[in-house]
């Protein structure tokens, strides 16, 4: 109760005032009821409760719990010159009475399992006052009261926990990615500088959880992260342990991370005393020698966050649960302490925990966003310019299985860092990230490999890939007797091995990779209880396959044979690449014949289906080193090609000619300025990503030739609009004609796709400028010439254009209009825009007119609609506002400001859009 003076009755259990505390005493008995080590007695009392249903009993537990906690009140108010310790004991007796209040203990028995209350009663004893009663006693529920009822030990404890943090502060403040060590100058990096929040889901529902919900222990979470292979467990283990050890030391309930690496601390039969592994792990990363004791303080009074580390690490599954049991025994008799293990998704349910005392959640793979946000941070962080992350995400679009898992993909931002790009040696892209994922990784780790895996894996993975990529069916997966019979085959036909030491060694190697590999994983079992396998990742598969391919070739048509059928099969896919560079690898000009190859192939296709092999023989002028003239016929025949086609069925082998990179791309730019026709063939094709705003994708050498070749191509109103649209845009001035009201100045069809014309572009330009005006007023051009009310724009294209732009440029731009230089020409044209926009919207208004406040105001405009569809003078409806009157309109031509066919428009004499053919 709250006297007159703000204080707080503090009453006895008959309900008599004990006394007034002040309100800064309120505050300090706040402050200590949220200590840790206040909430872990709390914690330790209601466990109490709950479990024993002796009042005798209990009420032993409680007094002893009563006597620790008024020696923590002293000790505390001593430190800081508090004055209500003498009420410890008072303030002790109304917390329980609330806790039976809030969580009635007779109440909550009841709902409990057997099974749950025997688990509760397995933690319950007290001190040496019932330590020889029926039930022995808890050592947690005795130590809790030595240790905070001693100050001496209390204090050790807490120096410890000061000690530990501040040195993991220090230790775990960067990210480590070591297997980026041999492709770029620095592999640490600030948590803040790299770190990806991540989501957790419980296992088997739809219930997300943000990491950040581990960084708060005191609610005691106990969970096992599980993940697939370079999911980033132990990243974001890292970072927990970061956060935590980094939160302000003045927060009363900070805590300290301790770590187990599980491969570390089990013994050969996995064993552990986990106390001395902590320690051990303290001793060599924080070069702190603290004893096991102070440790289990820490962990008893809930200081600590105990975080096991790869329990999938343990190769040995017996080992494993030994490990398991080890973890859980912890857990009983440290029945506060937040608990966190980490291991692999497949395999765990081998060794699972009990799941009435764990919950479960999935780590998956990075979403679209995340890779991006990833990118992004990782290119900043290395000093990259970030013009170059859209050319990143891009190419590594190519991979998109792989990127989405984190440790591939800080491996692939490694390589773009060291190399620059991505797809130009594809197969030193997938040979890398397989000789870390097969080989370096576990080698990393101090993880032992058998040696058929050391010796023989890669060959293995190529023949076993071979035969998943020659069977569709074999790629959802294959049981383990199939896989066992061609690794067999493989130890007999290529080691002198005997059938039978060859088939326990194919189920060796299998039970290895079952359990560890990252290419060739276990998926679980069919419906005859065979394990499954598979390739983890599609592009690996591939990767493999195309280097069985090329070492099986007894022909180098066959190489092309197979190239070609990869091509046919998926355009999309990365074999073709790959088998291309491996050829060129094995054999002396392999590229320029394989080239000469699918050529010969694409000639005798005809014209229609000339773009066949196009595409794929740009794409692998990149793969690998090609002589002059092989290069000189590729692009010969892509410029023939698009001569006989529309530019706007040509965007696939567009898109290769764009992609090419340094070397074929100066050969084509020297023959542009040396070839007219070529010239225009590739603006027209160029001037296309130009307007769709895609120019960005490809390297930024085109953005700087491409006008300096635009400048020198004859145009005419015979021209390609895209191209004419283009060059009006970069400041070409087109030929008088051009201006003569065409819709195409709105907006034109460019690859199937309706984007912006050159006017709506200068119009955007002007009213949110990014850049420099162009030097073609083409707004002043149409207004002054009095053809904008003629150019008759399609309404749906329109409407779909103006969209877009309104979506780029969120903000208004009414101060934008009033104050620009040329307001009569800017403001007829928005105008015209806004009108003809009406009658593709008609009854509703566009997001456009409230982006350009309706020109003169949206009131206003809203009048002009009100008397285009009510007539002049009427109320106006459900505009809101008044029609203009029949005078009103009258005076409009007199107005400096408001064009000619304005007044008309409102009548609805005058129509600015373009018929629509599918209307009568």
């Amino acid at each position: 109760m709250i006297d007159e003076r703000g204080g707080l009755e503090l009453e006895g259990a008959a309900g008599e005032t004990l006394t007034i505390l002040t309100q800064d005493q309120v505050q300090q008995i706040s402050e200590f009821a949220d200590r840790a080590e206040t909430t872990a007695l709390i914690q330790f009392m209601l466990i109490a409760r709950l479990g024993l249903r002796d009042n005798d009993s209990f009420a032993d537990i409680a007094e002893e719990y009563k006597e620790t906690f008024s020696a923590q009140a002293e000790l505390f108010c001593n430190e800081l010159g508090y004055n209500w310790a003498d009420l410890s004991g008072d303030i002790w007796d109304l917390i329980v009475a609330y806790t039976e209040s809030a969580f009635p203990s007779e109440e909550i028995a009841s709902m409990l399992s057997r099974e749950e209350h025997e688990s509760m009663s397995s933690y319950i004893g007290s001190s040496r006052r019932i330590s020889g009663r029926r039930r022995p006693a808890n050592t947690a529920f005795r130590d809790i009261v030595d240790i905070l009822g001693d100050p001496d030990r209390f204090n050790q404890m807490r120096d410890c926990l000061h000690e530990i943090r501040s040195l993991s502060r220090e230790y775990y403040s960067e990210l480590n990615l070591m297997h980026t060590l041999q492709m770029v100058d620095n592999f640490r990096f600030d948590h803040e500088a790299l770190y990806v929040p991540r989501n957790l889901r419980v296992q088997n529902s739809d219930d997300v959880r943000n990491d950040t919900f581990l960084t708060s222990p005191s609610s005691r979470p106990r969970c096992v992260v599980i993940g697939n292979p370079g999911v980033g467990k132990s990243t974001m283990t890292r970072h927990l342990i970061h956060t935590l050890s980094a939160s302000s030391d003045d927060d009363p309930s900070h805590f300290a991370a301790l770590i187990v690496n599980c491969k570390d601390a089990a013994n050969q039969d996995g064993g552990s005393f986990i106390l001395g592994a902590i320690a051990k792990n303290i001793r060599e990363n924080l070069q702190l020698d603290v004893a096991a004791k102070c440790l289990g303080d820490l962990i008893t009074v809930g200081r600590a966050f105990v975080i096991f580390d790869g329990i999938d690490e343990i190769i040995d599954t017996s080992a494993r649960q030994n490990f398991v049991k080890a973890i859980e025994s912890f857990a009983s008799r440290y029945p506060i302490a937040p608990i966190l293990i980490t291991a692999r998704r497949v395999g765990y349910e081998k060794t699972p925990f009990k799941a009435q005392e764990f919950r479960v959640f999935e780590l998956d793979d990075f979403s679209e966003k995340q890779v991006a946000e990833y990118a992004r941070k990782w290119f900043s962080a290395v000093d990259r310019d970030l013009n170059e992350l859209d050319s990143f995400l891009r190419e590594t679009e190519t991979v998109p299985d792989v990127r989405i898992n984190p440790l591939m993909l800080s491996l692939l931002c490694a390589l773009y860092k060291a190399r620059g790009h991505i797809p130009r040696n594809r197969l030193g892209v997938y040979r890398s990230c397989a000789e870390m994922l097969f080989q370096r990784w576990d080698s990393m780790r101090h993880i032992e490999q058998p040696t058929d895996h050391r010796n023989h894996g890669t060959r293995l993975m190529q023949e076993l890939a071979y035969f998943f990529y020659k069977s569709q069916r074999a790629q959802a997966g294959v049981q383990e007797v199939q896989l066992v019979k061609i690794i067999s085959q493989f130890f007999i036909s290529t080691s002198s091995v005997e059938p039978g030491e060859a088939n326990q060694r194919a189920r060796d190697f299998l039970n290895f990779c079952a359990g560890r590999a990252w290419l060739l994983s276990y998926q679980g079992t069919d419906d005859r209880g065979e394990r499954l396998f598979s390739f983890t990742h599609r592009t690996f598969m591939e990767y493999f396959a195309a280097e069985a391919i090329v070492r099986r070739a007894r022909s180098f048509d066959e190489v092309v044979d197979e190239i070609a059928k990869a091509h046919e099969r998926d355009t999309s896919s990365v074999l073709a690449d790959v088998i291309y560079q491996s050829a060129d690898e094995k054999y002396d000009n392999g590229a320029r014949d394989i080239i000469d190859g699918l050529m010969a192939r694409a000639q005798g296709l005809g014209r229609i289906n000339a773009d066949k092999y196009l595409s794929l023989c740009l794409r692998l002028l990149n793969a690998a080193p090609v002589p002059g003239f092989t290069t000189e016929k590729v692009i010969s025949s892509l410029f023939e090609y698009w001569e006989a086609s529309r530019a706007d069925l040509t965007r696939d082998t567009a898109v290769s000619l764009f992609d090419l990179y340094r070397d074929p791309r100066g050969y084509v730019l020297r023959r542009l300025e040396d070839e007219p026709g070529w010239a225009r063939l590739t603006l027209e094709r160029w001037a296309r990503f130009y307007l769709r705003g895609e120019s960005f994708m490809f390297d930024p050498a085109w953005s700087v030739e491409a006008p300096k070749v635009a400048h020198g191509v004859q145009l005419s109103e015979k021209s390609d609009k895209a191209l004419l649209a283009y060059a009006i845009d970069i400041g070409i001035a087109p030929p008088p004609s051009v201006l003569h009201g065409e819709n195409w100045l709105c907006h034109i069809v460019s690859f199937d796709k309706v984007v912006a014309g050159p006017a709506l572009l200068e119009m955007e330009r002007r009213l949110w400028p990014a850049s420099e005006d162009p030097t073609v007023n083409l707004m002043k051009s149409l207004v002054e010439s009095g053809t904008l009310a003629s150019l008759r724009p399609d309404g749906r294209s329109l409407s779909w254009v103006l969209s877009e732009i309104s979506q780029r440029n969120l903000s208004s731009s009414a101060e934008r209009i009033a104050q620009d230089p040329e307001f009569r020409i800017l403001s007829e044209f928005l105008l015209w825009a806004s009108c003809a926009l009406f009658e593709a919207s008609l009854p509703s208004l566009h997001e456009f007119h409230e982006v350009v406040d309706g020109v003169f105001g949206i009131e206003w405009f809203r009048r002009a609609i009100a008397t285009r569809v009510y007539g002049p003078g009427s109320k106006g409806g459900e505009y809101g506002q008044p029609a203009f009157s029949k005078k009103e309109l009258a005076e409009m031509p007199k107005a400096a400001e408001i064009p000619s066919w304005f007044s008309g428009w409102c009548r609805g004499s005058v129509t600015l859009l373009r018929p629509d053919p599918t209307e009568r």
